[in-house]
């Protein structure tokens, strides 16, 4: 890390979990698995030693000019699986380490499995081969990824897509029963509950918004977008009593600067920041520099992790963004 301490500016290096889990085959979307307890700790061991951690506070005031510790460090998370603080809190505490958690909040609040998880499970329990035709005709072969990968993609991309009614229709294609019922009964154990959100609150974490459905926010109409931007916010404040400043977008999608009806909500809907999946990291110029090479508050980038990282590589990544393990990385969920 000593190449980050003779840097001529100031840098931030944010890191993306979403899950912690030692065996993936007992998760409907494996992919979610970013580490195992093991990985996680020794990863946080690595940040406690070599780097110096930071809370979403002190970046909102290094971006407003505040001085940053050297090599700085965010550590974050999206989602908000139960690892989080059955796993995650533990040994974030025992180190000292702060951490952001980003809350997609209608998935708490209503007892829902998140869609991709949904559809993991439709395409890996289906009884038959099928067919759908909203909001277009698509071929439906269980047990399949690349069905599984178009069914995501179709969330992802389509604009004022009726998510449930489009799962419905896949899981009648595929001949799955499902009812509200059984959806509560599967988040049990693998998606927080409130109380466990206001305890990583209550332990010093930093509780933001990963809107509220998980909706990318290009493919809104203006009403579903405000809603999706104030009332996550609004979700979120109602129960840890707190402001709520920064958003993980939903997929890490970036807002291009030239979106101004986002970016423009985004910041009606009380806002500082907007984090990204895309790779490296933050440069903050000295406040007169800025005025000629500004910050995007908006455009805030992670580096993505992944089960099969070292711990060199997980330093280097860090370190070293330009040589990172994974580059420019729009998250499946």
């Amino acid at each position: 890390m000593q190449v980050r301490r003779f840097a001529p500016l100031s840098t931030v290096s944010i890191v993306t979990y979403h899950h912690i889990a030692d065996h993936e085959l007992a998760f409907p979307h494996p992919e979610v698995v970013d580490a195992t307890p093991a990985q996680f700790r020794a990863q946080m061991e690595l940040l406690a030693q070599h780097c110096s951690p930071i809370s979403i506070g002190d970046l909102i005031a290094a971006i407003d000019g505040a001085p940053l510790p050297p090599n700085a460090v965010l550590v974050t998370f999206d989602d908000g699986y139960t690892s989080c603080h059955d796993v995650a809190l533990p040994i974030l505490t025992r180190l000292g380490i702060p951490a952001t958690f980003f809350i997609a909040t209608s998935f708490i609040e209503d007892r829902r499995l998140y869609w991709w998880e949904r559809v993991a499970l439709l395409v890996a329990h289906a009884k038959q081969r099928g067919a759908i035709s909203y909001p277009h005709r698509m071929e439906l072969v269980p047990r399949d990824a690349a069905t599984r990968r178009r069914l995501d993609d179709t969330i992802k991309n389509t604009p004022n897509l009726d998510v449930d009614r489009f799962l419905a229709e896949v899981a009648h294609a595929f001949g799955v029963p499902w009812s509200p019922e059984l959806e509560a009964e599967r988040t049990r154990g693998l998606i927080m509950t409130w109380d466990q959100i206001r305890s990583l609150a209550a332990a010093g974490m930093d509780i933001e918004s990963h809107s509220r459905s998980h909706r990318v926010l290009q493919t809104l109409e203006p009403e579903e977008l405000r809603a999706e931007l104030t009332g996550s916010r609004a979700d979120l404040e109602a129960q840890i009593q707190r402001p709520v400043r920064a958003i993980a977008y939903p997929v890490g999608r970036r807002i291009p600067r030239g979106s101004h009806f986002i970016r423009e909500a985004l910041v009606a809907a009380g806002y500082r920041l907007g984090l990204t999946n895309a790779s490296g990291v933050n440069r903050l110029w000295p406040q007169p520099v800025r005025q000629l090479v500004p910050f995007d508050p908006f455009d805030v980038h992670r580096l993505s992790l992944d089960r099969a990282m070292s711990d060199a590589m997980f330093l280097t990544q860090i370190a070293v963004p330009r040589f990172a393990y994974i580059g420019n990385h729009e998250s499946d969920h």
